[in-house]
């Protein structure tokens, strides 16, 4: 076992039960807790111990870190654990465990544990200014460059001690306890009437930083639940630079799609009108191949590769029409294929006027090379109705929906890692009689 940098202790009887009580801090304790009766007294080094109270309350499972244990903090100093209180709010029922820490050269510290969240929390030497807010706001502190907004206000009082304390820890009972939090640090002040104000310093510290700090079992601590008061929210540092970078990423792709309007602007390059059915008025451009009959347009030049855009319109009203397109490249013969229904009904009935469907439709195609193409259409009418439509062929076509998807993309991480901050945040103050947005 890895010992701190003196290894002096002392024994002493319970003056109660006679149990033995190690202590390590030989000059400056004076209180002691029975760890066999519950017995808390004062023992100065002369004369009898005074016995101060018997607890009844004690914890039914023994503290994951038991006395004697020794492990390295956050502050890289090596901390013995002396002492441990369980302790509650005067005016509710939360109780809460502290280890008492001892460190021969820096003194005590406190590894406070509530509903398995872990604080280390230590003597500040500093003194801080509380601003008590407007009538819009609660009290807070300024310090370092950070707000730290009140969390919780309460009087504490001791349910049970064992191990080894510098002061009468019974005296805490008297004290008016004030907690601001910046997550993952807290200021905690400690006021007692005709006493100096007192602050401390606390930090967040992740349950498997305590396991590997006292080398017991991540298993065997507390199990944690709910949010706690200076947990960090999801996403830690990276979302300081997540944030600014989505929004990096998201201004470039708009510039982008910006630039290709500009240097490469769209041009329609075909728009020729069409009738189906055999009957139709004659049409140089149609064709009948093997009894079907086929649509052929004017050619049209493609400068590639560039995503082509095929616009159609059909004049169907209460009926439908299907439009199989091929685009041809009059070189070499590739062709890029799709086929649009276009179906249109309405009516009147129960006093309403209801439509479905549309008179139009679109395809993308691409990327396509650059030459010269033409369409062939093979329309396909409800029972053979000549039906008049229009083709619209446009090249360097925006593709607005790939734009939405990779701006969609670029946000779904962030989007999730917001959702779940906020739901932390509001988790966090749903514990807390101070909500700041509850006080707007």
């Amino acid at each position: 076992m890895r010992e701190p940098a003196t290894t002096l202790s002392a024994q002493l009887p319970c003056p109660h039960c006679r149990a033995s009580i190690t202590y390590y801090d030989v000059q400056g304790s004076t209180h002691y807790g029975c760890p066999e009766c519950y017995t808390f007294f004062k023992y100065e080094g002369e004369g009898p111990a005074q016995e101060l109270r018997r607890f009844r309350d004690v914890p039914r499972v023994a503290p994951a870190l038991p006395l004697g244990l020794v492990g390295t903090l956050p502050d890289g100093l090596l901390y013995r654990v002396v002492g441990h209180l369980l302790r509650k709010e005067a005016s509710s029922a939360a109780r809460w465990l502290e280890y008492v820490l001892f460190n021969p050269t820096a003194g005590y510290a406190q590894l406070a544990v509530y509903e398995g969240h872990w604080i280390f929390i230590r003597p500040d030497k500093l003194s801080y200014h509380v601003n008590p807010g407007s009538a819009g706001s609660y009290a807070f502190v300024e310090a370092e460059g950070a707000t730290y907004n009140l969390y919780n206000k309460y009087s504490p009082r001791t349910l049970y001690a064992v191990g080894e304390f510098d002061y009468n820890i019974l005296d805490d009972d008297k004290l008016s306890v004030s907690e601001f939090i910046a997550p993952p640090l807290m200021l905690v002040q400690e006021k007692t009437k005709g006493q100096p104000t007192a602050w401390y310093r606390a930090e967040h510290i992740e349950p498997a930083a305590v396991a590997a700090a006292f080398g017991v079992e991540q298993n065997k601590l507390p199990y944690r639940n709910g949010t706690g008061a200076i947990q960090p929210a999801p996403g830690g540092a990276a979302w300081a630079v997540l944030r600014p970078l989505t929004l990096w990423l998201l201004l470039l792709v708009v510039l982008t799609q910006a630039a290709l309007l500009v240097l490469r602007p769209e041009r329609q390059v075909l728009s020729q009108n069409f009738s189906s059915g055999i009957g139709s008025t004659p049409n140089p451009n149609m064709v009948v191949q093997n009894n079907a009959l086929v649509l052929v347009s004017e050619s049209f030049p493609i400068e590639g590769p560039t995503a082509v855009e095929v616009e159609l319109r059909a004049e169907v009203d209460n009926s439908w029409i299907e439009l199989p397109v091929s685009m041809v490249n009059e070189q070499t013969g590739q062709s890029y294929e799709f086929t649009k229904s276009i179906e249109y009904y309405h009516g009147y009935e129960g006093g309403e006027n209801w439509s479905e469907g549309s008179v139009e439709g679109d395809a993308v195609l691409g990327p396509v090379p650059s030459g010269r193409y033409h369409l062939n259409v093979y329309p396909t009418s409800e029972n053979n109705r000549p039906v008049s439509f229009t083709l619209r062929v446009t090249q360097n076509a925006t593709l607005t929906s790939n734009v939405l998807l990779v701006l969609a993309a670029l946000l779904i991480w962030p989007g999730i890692l917001a959702w779940r901050r906020h739901a932390h945040e509001e988790s966090r103050w749903s514990q807390s009689d101070y909500d700041p947005k509850q006080n707007d």
